[in-house]
């Protein structure tokens, strides 16, 4: 038994449910559905952190259309997503990243952010010789080992990437990204 069947029994009483609603309402919802079905069926082959966090953010999304639905569908509805979402909060338990990998990707965020300071406070200083903290090879050193372990978990993660490839090349901009990226990953 994969560990998305009891996703896959919600959304079948959901799509069942969701075949009266108003007509007005009818095809956001569906295209709600169809990406919430797609993403739970991405988890046939396994599940992992990633699948996870795609599957959420599709039910997310279902949530916002049930929630503007006339009352009477969303009242007929909501009982079932949130039946959805407790099937979906214990595959999300089973499959977290290790804390401890969390607590590396957030000293690393520590860093991005602390050079990204940096680099903004030397635009307003004439001598532009100020060091910045974490140099991009330090910085790419410790990305390395991240990386692939976010990539056991399913995640890809192209800021993260382009650092490791490229270091010299990290520069405000790229930082924030890099820091959006992780900040989607670990929540």
């Amino acid at each position: 038994m994969t560990d998305v069947v009891m996703l896959e029994a919600a959304l079948f009483q959901l799509r069942a449910a969701a075949s009266n609603v108003d007509p007005e309402s009818a095809p956001q919802l569906g295209l709600c559905i169809s990406v919430l079905a797609n993403a739970i069926a991405a988890g046939h082959e396994g599940v992992n952190a990633a699948i996870v966090n795609d599957i959420e953010f599709a039910a997310n999304d279902l949530s916002t259309a049930i929630g503007e639905l006339p009352q009477a569908d969303a009242d007929r509805l909501t009982p079932l997503l949130a039946t959805l979402r407790r099937d979906l909060e214990a595959l999300k338990s089973a499959t977290a990243l290790d804390p401890g990998l969390i607590e590396q990707l957030r000293r690393f965020q520590s860093k991005l952010r602390a050079r990204m300071k940096a680099i903004e406070r030397q635009t307003y200083v004439e001598d532009g010789s100020v060091s910045l903290p974490h140099p991009p090879e330090e910085l790419r050193a410790e990305a390395i080992p991240l990386a692939g372990q976010l990539a056991a978990a399913g995640f890809s993660t192209p800021a993260l990437d382009a650092l490791i490839a490229e270091p010299e090349s990290l520069r405000f901009h790229s930082i924030r990204e890099l820091i959006d990226e992780l900040e989607v990953i670990v929540g």
